[in-house]
């Protein structure tokens, strides 16, 4: 007879703890953790030119970008995204965001249903995130969520956009990324 396997649920503390002595990253999903992988070219391209973007508009201002390896608590979940804005207080050697306003996925074929299903929700249920934004990496297109007058982060609020004169708008910050910037360095067709 076989014997059945328990899977222990991780806390959010103890996830913290355990992974800040790991040499690669971790997320915590549904209280299990998962190493992080590794993406494209194309992927890495628009991640590097999106944080320099927000790097850029950003300074002087109070909120603060930052890239790959800060992490979210995303409802329970702990989530690395591509980049975030953070509004909260600078706390010094803090392991997550204080207050991330604004989270950023380069979408790839292999984990785009994770972005758009479960990181939705998850991102939902942070009340401090008002913007999610999906930036797909094989053409020019971003789906931009935004909070509703419900407070919910989905579908109902989203925002498609597409071609490379499009920009992704976050009025809440003054802050407009043009996808011109975005996509930097990669050939797509107009």
């Amino acid at each position: 007879m076989s014997e059945a396997r328990q899977l222990v649920r991780w806390t959010w503390e103890t996830y913290l703890e355990w992974e800040a002595q790991q040499p690669i990253r971790y997320e915590l999903v549904d209280g299990q953790v998962y190493a992080m992988g590794g993406g494209t070219n194309e992927h890495d391209t628009i991640g590097n030119n999106l944080r320099g973007e927000l790097r850029e508009r950003l300074r002087g201002k109070p909120c603060r970008p930052h890239g790959r390896d800060l992490k979210v608590r995303a409802g329970l979940d702990g989530r690395y995204p591509d980049a975030l804005i953070d509004c909260g207080r600078r706390v010094p050697g803090a392991l997550h965001a204080q207050e991330p306003v604004a989270v950023f996925e380069v979408l790839s074929k292999s984990t785009a249903w994770i972005d758009q299903g479960l990181k939705l929700r998850a991102y939902d249920a942070t009340p401090s995130i008002h913007t999610y934004v999906l930036i797909n990496q094989d053409e020019p297109r971003a789906m931009v969520y935004r909070r509703d007058e419900n407070g919910r982060l989905g579908i109902q609020n989203a925002q498609l956009l597409e071609g490379t004169g499009a920009s992704i708008d976050i009025p809440e910050l003054e802050l407009v990324l043009p996808f011109a910037a975005l996509y930097e360095g990669l050939d797509y067709p107009v």
